[in-house]
This record gives C-alpha cells, sequence and structure tokens, in this order.
C-alpha cells in the first residue's frame, strides 16, 4: 500500500505553479458573474510541461489577493494527460477528471488509468480518487472490470 500512495502523491497536473497556459478548443465561453470558463471541442491545454487533452474543460476561477487563481478543472471526454516530474512522466486518461486544486484531490472517473513511466507502476480502476494532503487513495472497479494495480517488485 506504501508504494500506491508514493505513486499517488507523485500524480499533479503541476496546476498550482505560476506558468503560462495555453488552452485551445474549438470554443469558448466565460460566465464573469460565476467566474467559469469553458472550452469544448478538440481541447488541449498546456502548462509548462504538463499537457491535458479531452472534448470539453471547465475552469472555476475565484479572485484572491487581487489575482484571479482556478481553484477547481473538470475535463470531461476522452481525457488524457501528462505531467512530468523530475524523476518520471506521470500518463494518465479517463472519461472525466476533476482536480481541485487547493484540496489536491483528483477524482478519475470511467476507465481510469494511471501509469508512472519511470517506475513501471499501472493502476486501472471505474473511479481512482487521490487525496494529496491525507495521503488516502480508492479504486474501484465495476463488477465486469475489477481494480487493477501493477508493478515491479524485486523476488528474492
Amino acid at each position: 500500500m506504501k508504494k500506491v500512495l508514493i505513486f499517488l502523491i507523485l500524480i499533479n497536473f503541476a496546476f498550482s505553479k505560476i506558468v503560462d497556459v495555453d488552452i485551445r478548443s474549438n470554443s469558448f465561453s466565460a460566465d464573469k458573474k460565476n467566474n467559469i470558463m469553458h472550452f469544448a471541442g478538440q481541447v488541449s491545454m498546456v502548462k509548462g510541461l504538463d499537457t491535458l487533452v479531452c472534448d470539453d474543460l471547465t475552469v472555476f476561477l475565484k479572485d484572491e489577493n487581487n489575482e484571479t487563481i482556478a481553484y477547481k478543472y473538470i475535463a470531461v471526454g476522452n481525457v488524457t494527460f501528462t505531467v512530468k516530474k523530475p524523476e518520471t512522466l506521470i500518463i494518465g486518461s479517463g472519461d472525466k477528471v476533476i482536480y481541485e486544486v487547493e484540496k489536491q484531490k483528483y477524482t478519475i472517473i470511467g476507465n481510469g488509468y494511471l501509469e508512472d513511466t519511470a517506475n513501471h507502476r499501472i493502476i486501472k480502476g471505474d473511479k481512482i480518487y487521490v487525496d494529496q494532503l491525507s495521503g488516502k487513495t480508492k479504486i474501484e472497479g465495476k463488477q465486469n472490470k475489477p481494480v487493477e494495480f501493477k508493478f515491479k517488485m524485486k523476488s528474492n
């Protein structure tokens, strides 16, 4: 279980860093009153070395210390992402991915997949919940599709 927690702590979109963000999509709309931005159709986002591709992206914003910051991202439809860390590359996908920035909580819903390429760890499940602050992780499968966890281990 310790290896699972270490692996999942590495998972980070790095949305909390101050770097340029480039989002492209077929359409964009904003609701200034509710501080919501919506991108639809062939959405691609690049933030530093991290990427996110999906059909639909909603970004929830708030004003804090005279700055507008994103506090939540919801990506829907054919979601894939990569997160570059100094020691590894995290690859993930799912039908829906929710990232709560301040809470450092990730939820991958539907066909969840996470891979730590350097450490050869793979997690698959219908729902994957990661709480980086508490270090807790929960992975749920379906009746016909159980949870999978693959990793390499030295054998004596």
